[in-house]
């Protein structure tokens, strides 16, 4: 009877303890840094450089590392070695990549990451210009949860900037009729700061959308869109409150791509002529801002059809469920010279201030 009060006893420590005695790995949070940023770049002798934040535990203060290696499995393995806690990559929300890295190509370090079960397909990718190592390191020193405010950024300007995960990077990257791009982001007098939308050709960064020209792109990139401001400083405007819904589909007839853009808001501030208490000024207003706005969206498709890039996903509107128009490689050699109409319909709900009627 007592061996086996003895057996029962030894039996229920083992559940309780989850075994951990057979292995050497552990979640002890004071064993493990489960960091949530990572920074890849390209070292001048071709090797990865890998920088993290440590985060703090108990009474340390947050550390940002780096190291070199031929892989990402090797700078994981230095990482160990210099530290005195194993690193967890299952809390990871955000990689940066640098532009020198992410022209040279991306695709087999983040297959790693895909294959890695402890990380999430939700991981945000950027690309980002400067000394962000540095930057980094900087930041930590003023702001120990700056890893943290980064990460809640991203977050809050959904569909107002270019975000992309893991997931759709890689969704983008394996598909015929469409292109990667991630936000590309700027380490400028001691800031970052967004910078405009980075394209890819396969897994390659080949150039990019502009800042003054993102907020375009935004509304025809994403089919739902909201905007706090979107500024016409040639029509001497600021709109407000603008939302868009976009959609874009493939005229059989005359075999080329249409892109609709439906767009509302209204006139927060005006300093041109124009009175636009007046019904045929104001439409006239609203004509020449359709139409300026038309061209501006027809030029930026242009320069994505030039760099032989659709991030837009404009070739996935030529399938149908019983026909596949370009396939294979056939979408990527017809998108340069295809055909693009846009069609603007603006609404303005309120036309701000306007001058007295003379």
């Amino acid at each position: 009877m007592k061996v086996v009060r003895a057996l029962f006893a030894l039996g229920s420590a083992l559940i309780l303890t989850g075994c951990s005695w057979l292995s050497p790995a552990t979640n002890v949070v004071e064993e493990i840094s489960p960091t949530i940023l990572m920074y890849l770049s390209q070292s001048g002798d071709s090797e990865l450089e890998c920088t993290i934040v440590v985060p703090a535990v108990k009474n340390e203060k947050k550390q940002v590392l780096t190291v070199r290696g031929r892989s990402m499995k090797e700078t994981r393995l230095k990482l160990n070695f210099i530290h005195n806690r194993e690193f967890k990559s299952g809390q990871m929300r955000m990689l940066f990549l640098s532009e020198d890295l992410a022209r040279g190509g991306v695709i087999r370090h983040l297959n790693t990451l895909l294959l890695d079960q402890e990380i999430t397909d939700r991981l945000y990718l950027a690309v980002v210009r400067g000394d962000f190592a540095g930057f980094l390191r900087e930041q930590i020193r003023l702001q120990k949860n700056y890893d943290r405010i980064l990460y809640k950024r991203f977050r809050h300007y959904e569909n107002q900037v270019t975000q992309q995960n893991l997931h759709f990077f890689l969704r983008d990257y394996y598909s015929h009729y469409a292109d990667p791009h991630l936000p590309l982001f700027e380490v400028r007098d001691e800031q970052l700061v967004y910078t405009g939308t980075a394209l890819f050709r396969d897994d390659r960064m080949v150039g990019g959308v502009p800042e003054d020209e993102d907020t375009f792109f935004q509304m025809i990139d994403n089919q739902h869109g909201h905007f706090p401001i979107v500024p016409f400083p040639e029509r001497e405007v600021v709109l407000g409150k603008v939302t868009t819904t976009r959609k874009i589909r493939y005229d059989a007839g005359r075999g080329g791509i249409v892109i609709t853009l439906r767009m509302e808001g209204q006139v927060d501030e005006y300093t041109g002529d124009k009175n636009l208490g007046n019904r045929h000024e104001a439409e006239q207003f609203i004509r020449e801002l359709k139409e300026d706005l038309e061209e501006r969206i027809r030029e930026l498709v242009r320069s994505l059809q030039r760099m032989s890039v659709d991030p837009l996903q404009a070739g996935l509107s030529t399938v149908t469920p019983f026909r596949e128009r370009f396939p294979g490689e056939e979408w990527r050699r017809v998108w340069p010279d295809m055909p693009v109409t846009v069609r603007v319909d603006l609404g303005l709900t309120n036309l701000g201030i306007s001058k007295p009627e003379e």
